[in-house]
C-alpha cells in the first residue's frame, strides 16, 4: 500500500509511504513501486523496499513436528521455542489433542529467551495423526503458540493393492487374456529377510506365480484368472498371502469383479 504527496512545490520535498502487509510472511522480502510524474528528465523511477519479518516467537527447526518411521519404534522430535521480543518468555502451560498419542516435555535452555521441546509417541500407537500441541506463553504479542503434529508409521511389510479390481469381464473379448491378470506388489522395507511360504486362494480358478525382484525384500505376484473355468456373474474371491513376517504374518487381498 502507498501513499504519497500527490502535489510538489517547485524546490520543494514530497513525502512516498510504503506499507507492507506482513500476514503469513516470513524472513526477508523485496517490495517495490514505481513513482511516475509530470517530471520530463525522470517521467517514472522505481523504489524498492527490503525487510525482514520476525515472528514473535519462533519454532526451530520447524514449525511443526513430524514423526514419522516404522510400527513398533519410538519416535521423537525436538523443537526449540525461542522469543524475538525484548521481554522475557515464559511458557505457562501446555496443552495437546493428541495426549492419546504422544507426550511433551519442555525445558529451559535459555531462562527466559529459549526452551527445548521434546515431543515422543506413546507405546503401541499405530497408524497416521494429526493434530497440535498448543503452548501458553507470558507473551502480550503470542499469548497462545500452536505447533501442528503429525504422525505417520509406516508399515515394515507392505503389500498392494490389498484389491484387484478387475471390473466387467466379457469372455467373448479378444483380448481376455490381458483382462483376467493383475499383479500384487510385496516389498519389505527392512528387518529379517522375507519369504512367501504359501498362497491360498478362495477358488481353484485363481492362479498365481511368485516373481523374485530382489531376494528377501521385493517379489511380484501375478494373479491370474482361468478363463475356461469363469462363470458368469459377480467376482468376488479372496487370495490369503503367507509369509515369515511374525507380526502379521497372513495378509488378505480381496478379488472383485464382473464376468459377463
Amino acid at each position: 500500500m502507498a501513499s504519497f504527496d500527490k502535489v510538489i512545490p517547485s524546490g520543494q520535498e514530497g513525502k512516498v509511504n510504503l506499507s507492507v502487509k506482513t500476514k503469513n510472511m516470513r524472513g526477508k522480502f523485496t517490495k517495490s513501486a514505481t513513482i511516475r510524474s509530470n517530471d520530463p528528465q525522470h517521467p517514472s523511477y522505481r523504489i524498492k523496499l527490503k525487510g525482514t519479518i520476525k515472528r514473535y516467537i519462533t519454532v526451530q527447526p520447524s514449525p511443526r513436528a513430524y514423526l514419522t518411521g516404522f510400527e513398533g519404534d519410538t519416535l521423537s522430535q525436538k523443537l526449540t521455542i525461542s522469543t524475538n521480543e525484548a521481554e522475557p518468555l515464559t511458557i505457562t502451560n501446555i496443552t495437546s489433542t493428541l495426549d492419546d498419542k504422544i507426550t511433551y516435555e519442555i525445558k529451559p535452555l535459555q531462562e527466559g529467551k529459549a526452551y527445548e521441546l521434546n515431543v515422543t509417541t506413546r507405546e503401541d500407537v499405530q497408524g497416521r495423526a494429526i493434530g497440535r500441541i498448543t503452548v501458553t506463553t507470558s507473551s502480550k504479542n503470542k499469548p497462545k503458540l500452536d505447533i501442528p503434529v503429525r504422525i505417520n508409521f509406516k508399515n515394515e511389510l507392505t503389500i498392494s493393492p490389498s484389491t484387484l479390481f478387475f471390473g466387467s469381464i466379457p469372455l467373448a473379448s479378444q483380448t481376455l487374456e490381458s483382462l483376467i491378470t493383475k499383479q500384487i506388489r510385496v516389498s519389505k522395507e527392512r528387518g529379517e529377510p522375507l519369504a512367501i511360504e504359501k498362497i491360498i486362494p478362495s477358488s481353484d480358478f485363481i492362479q498365481t506365480a511368485i516373481e523374485t525382484t530382489e531376494e528377501g525384500k521385493e517379489y511380484r505376484i501375478t494373479v491370474t484368472l482361468e478363463k475356461d473355468k469363469l462363470q458368469k456373474g459377480v467376482l468376488k474371491e479372496t487370495l490369503e498371502i503367507h509369509t515369515n513376517y511374525l507380526k502379521k504374518p497372513v495378509f488378505t487381498i480381496t478379488l472383485k469383479g464382473k464376468i459377463i
